[in-house]
């Protein structure tokens, strides 16, 4: 199997101990995990990492699985599982929910990925938009993720992350919606965090240079470079 050259994740402290997740490297990540999916389409994801590919730069990133299978799976069944990655698009359930919730399987997509970690593994959940508060990130509605994301709570902190690219803009997809204020979606930011680290990469040209950056999403909601654009 084809291995993809990764700059990956995780900087170390002196005695090879964690410190936190290298923001730039983060972004490069996210762009290979995007090779998987589709594009133009609303989709969730999470990949499985070694410890080798969460601490040494220059390690193989293989997921077991070339783009194009996930891709097919995807647009064919909704949805892919399989040994260090999975993913899904939404269909009556938004993509996030239909990994995390025990509702459609059980157990849940997310689950079984998590019970084959080493103990000593990382994880990358990644949605081309942020979590929509009027369904998943809407604490006690009855597709919220938020009663789901208890399943990284024994991870160590610095070897997780949630990441997005777009914030979600409900009036774009549906006329006639209030836009939630900027305060509701930093709040709603918060509540992933609580889980797992909340990060917005993007890719855009910076002096005629293509760049990949990622940005801590639980900084002051003024300058909040997540919420750039909203």
């Amino acid at each position: 199997m084809r291995g993809v050259v990764l700059l990956f994740l995780l900087s170390l402290w002196p005695g090879g101990q964690v410190d936190a997740i290298n923001q730039e490297v983060l972004a490069n990540v996210v762009q290979e995990m995007r090779r998987f999916g589709l594009e133009n389409r609303q989709y969730a994801m999470a990949v499985l990492l070694t410890h080798q590919q969460c601490t040494q730069n220059g390690a193989i990133f293989d997921v077991v699985v070339q783009p194009q299978v996930v891709q097919n799976s995807l647009q064919q069944n909704g949805f892919y599982i399989g040994a260090r990655l999975i993913a899904a698009i939404p269909d009556t359930y938004h993509a996030e929910y239909r990994l995390l919730s025990h509702v459609i399987m059980n157990p849940s997509p997310m689950d079984t990925l998590i019970n084959i970690a080493h103990h000593d593994d990382c994880i990358v959940f990644f949605s081309n938009y942020s979590p929509c508060l009027e369904r998943c990130n809407f604490p006690d509605g009855e597709t919220s993720i938020l009663p789901f994301m208890t399943v990284f709570n024994s991870w160590n902190a610095n070897r997780k992350a949630f990441v997005f690219s777009s914030v979600w803009d409900p009036t774009k997809h549906h006329p006639g919606v209030t836009n939630p204020s900027r305060q509701q979606v930093f709040d709603s930011f918060r509540r992933i965090d609580g889980y797992l680290h909340l990060y917005r990469c993007v890719r855009f040209q910076e002096k005629n240079i293509w760049v990949n950056r990622c940005y801590r999403c639980v900084t002051d909601p003024e300058t909040n470079d997540c919420l750039y654009g909203y």
